[in-house]
């Protein structure tokens, strides 16, 4: 924009060629708005490199508690509004009187949702990495959902004069527990304390001492009243504003990532269990706000001046792990503003408006204003004890903005009082762009092949990684020859089939069913400097592939069967060293082949032309057409799935892009759709199971009726 050269520009205003997430359309060019970084500039996007895989299906998986979960606090309640009268003021000039609120209100916990969304946890992007995108719990979400302040102070630093000698106070206080029958200052013995007193300042620095220590940053050891939070309470009661949201984002992204390396076997082996100290079930609200299928279906009303919190007070929905993921790979089953939907007596931050409007300075503006520019800034988020990346220009649409190719942004800071200076705005310098809160953004067409790239590599890799030695579900299998080879067989297909548990337990969210689930972060692509790796077949694994595709060449595929050897272990290491065999630029690769069985050590010179690769996709196209064709004659309904439309979608455009990845990556998206019908299916038999039992509790209570009035009729003849 002109003239604003001097001025920080947080988004962008320019043309592109745009898409939709969910939708199938062609592109269409129109103005967009893109939160900076953005790759307008011409600059790679920045992905993820790569680390060791996940694994879920290790015997002995650990032990993770939720230290941080919000929990009954006896009396609490009562002390809140004892105190809110008196300081109600205080806190609104703070901006903590909708988190105060908020803390006497119950989440119940649901352990497969907070671990099943941290399986999709990646460290370096601070977000989520979905199929279909990334997405990630926000300062907006915090600022919402918890009603912590965004702008204000940090919430480190040191006091001085009156301050400090009230600090010093309290600290006193706190150091007279020890001698106590508790040994500590433990939080129910502390608000015994101090909850008899008068409402005088000294109990309100108490009591926001404890709030501070159970409800925002828990911490060890457990259930008592933190000295580092003294400092922080003792401001707050004087109505001063801290920046408590990117305090309390910055410790859920480090335990977040704590979870996600315990869900990786490496991690299992070296820790039994995990504590995790920050507020998860902020993130359990965040998961029912995005994704509307896993919401439960009874939420409560809000009343005007209540916190957004109270919608999920005390309420839950147990689902299994199968219907979880297929929810969070499913593009249309999330929403990008929740936020911007009417919801009755809850008042909206004011950035919620019917049209966009560009914003020049907002110093002078209301605090939404303001807030919502931080929450725009890519920066660091400087908490009690942790500092990590806060990067909203890689979810740009939970904005209301257009997604573009998301830039590297580096870590330039060595302190805390650096990393403060990247989050902290001139409120008057600042230039940004507030949407109309319906607008629906999309994305780049430049992004949407980036990604599809991206995760294109990544099913790759996860046909080697899930598949692996199950060499049935790439080139065909044989009938077993005997009774042992069936059980092996059935072993087999275990290994990688869907497991349904009908009770839960903490042992269940680390078995086979997560087992499946790709860990996006542990892949590489670079971009689009250079393309995605693939797995390379030789040529007789080719022909092998094509004729179980076209179901013709029985004979023939035996014979080469034999000639790769029938020790399944051994063939799935010559396909690997095959595939890491580097392509030169015609297409040709010269191949040392480890021969299996009787096959001597020889060299294969193959060369992948345009014409087989064609071929390939071709026979594959004819497959999938005759699948749904014979499905057709047996009388199955046959409904357009958005799932396999989607990889579709992305079979079409790796065609075009790299031919020669179509073939393992057709057999990974097969290997997915069949997992999610089986979710689907048991999720039916869940709601018929359901149905049952209501049916069975009606025919009781009809029978109780009969024989009541029987009872009754029986009174009256004898009368």
């Amino acid at each position: 924009m002109e003239g604003e050269e001097s001025k920080e520009v947080l988004v962008e205003e320019r043309e592109e060629d745009m898409v939709g997430v969910t939708e199938q359309r062609n592109p269409v060019r129109r103005m967009g708005w893109f939160i900076n970084p953005s790759g307008g500039s011409g600059r790679a996007p920045f992905v993820p490199s790569r680390h060791k895989a996940a694994s879920f299906a290790a015997p002995e998986a650990p032990e993770i508690l939720f230290k941080g979960w919000r929990s009954h606090l006896r009396k609490w309640e009562e002390w809140v509004h004892k105190l809110e009268p008196i300081y109600g003021d205080s806190w609104k000039k703070a901006g903590i009187s909708e988190a105060i609120k908020a803390s006497v209100y119950k989440i119940r916990r649901d352990a497969a949702l907070v671990l099943g969304i941290a399986a999709y946890w990646c460290e370096e992007t601070s977000s989520f990495l979905f199929p279909w995108g990334e997405a990630t719990i926000t300062l907006e979400d915090v600022m919402v959902l918890g009603g912590f302040p965004v702008v204000g102070e940090p919430v480190r630093g040191s006091l001085d004069g009156e301050l400090a000698e009230m600090e010093l106070r309290l600290a006193v206080e706190h150091k007279k527990f020890y001698k106590y029958s508790c040994k500590k200052p433990e939080q129910s013995a502390w608000m015994r304390h101090f909850v008899e007193g008068e409402g005088d300042e000294f109990e309100h620095v108490a009591f926001l001492s404890l709030w501070l220590s159970r409800f925002v940053f828990p911490a060890h050891p457990e259930k008592t009243v933190s000295l580092q939070m003294i400092p922080i309470a003792v401001r707050l009661a004087r109505g001063a504003r801290i920046a408590l949201a990117p305090a309390l984002l910055a410790s859920l992204y480090r335990d977040l990532q704590a979870v996600k390396n315990c869900l990786i076997s490496k991690c299992r082996e070296e820790v039994p269990s995990l504590f995790v100290w920050a507020p998860f079930d902020l993130l359990q609200m965040w998961v029912w706000e995005r994704f509307v299928a896993l919401r439960p279906e009874m939420k409560n009303s809000v009343d005007y001046g209540e916190p957004r919190t109270k919608r999920w007070h005390d309420i839950s929905k147990k689902m299994e792990f199968s219907f979880i993921r297929w929810v969070f790979e499913s593009p249309s089953e999330f929403q990008w503003r929740p936020y911007v939907s009417n919801l009755d007596n809850w008042r909206k931050p004011s950035f919620y408006r019917e049209n966009g409007e560009w914003i020049h300075g907002c110093a002078d503006k209301d605090e939404d204003l303001r807030s919502f520019a931080q929450c725009l800034r890519a920066s660091a988020l400087v908490g009690v004890d942790c500092v990590k990346q806060y990067l909203p220009h890689r979810v740009a649409m939970q904005f209301g903005l257009d997604q573009d190719l998301p830039a590297y942004v580096p870590r330039s800071y060595s302190t805390w009082e650096a990393a403060w200076k990247t989050y902290e705005i001139d409120a008057d310098n600042v230039v940004f762009y507030v949407p109309p809160q319906l607008f629906e953004s999309d994305v780049t067409l430049q992004y949407s092949v980036w990604w599809k790239k991206y995760m294109l590599s990544c099913c790759i890799d996860v046909v080697k990684s899930v598949v692996g030695p199950h060499i049935s579900l790439v080139i065909g299998e044989k009938a077993p020859r005997n009774a042992a080879a069936v059980k092996k067989n059935k072993k087999e297909k275990k290994d990688v089939s869907l497991t349904i548990h009908k009770k839960r337990k903490l042992q269940d969210f680390y078995d086979t069913p997560l087992s499946d689930w790709p860990d996006f972060e542990n892949r590489r692509c670079d971009g689009e400097e250079k393309h995605v790796k693939s797995d390379k077949t030789s040529s007789a694994a080719n022909k092998i592939q094509n004729q179980k595709l076209s179901g013709e060449g029985k004979e023939e595929n035996k014979e080469n069967l034999e000639a790769l050897g029938h020790n399944e272990e051994q063939r799935a290491q010559t396909e690997e060293d095959l595939a890491s065999e580097p392509l030169d630029k015609e297409g040709e690769a010269t191949v040392d082949k480890t021969a299996v069985g009787d096959v001597e050590r020889t060299e294969i010179s193959m060369k992948l032309s345009k014409e087989h690769a064609e071929q390939s996709n071709q026979i594959a196209a004819e497959t999938r057409e005759n699948k749904i064709e014979n499905k057709t004659e047996l009388g199955e309904a046959c409904p357009p799935d958005p799932l396999e439309m989607m990889y579709r979608e992305l079979l079409e455009d790796v065609q075009i892009k790299e031919p020669e990845a179509s073939v393992p990556f057709l057999l990974q998206a097969r290997f997915k759709l069949e997992q999610e019908r089986k979710a689907k299916e048991l999720e039916e038999e869940m709601k018929i199971k359901k149905l049952k039992e209501e049916i069975a509790t009606m025919q009781a209570k009809l029978m109780d009726l009969e024989s009541q009035s029987e009872s009754s009729g029986s009174h009256g003849g004898r009368s």
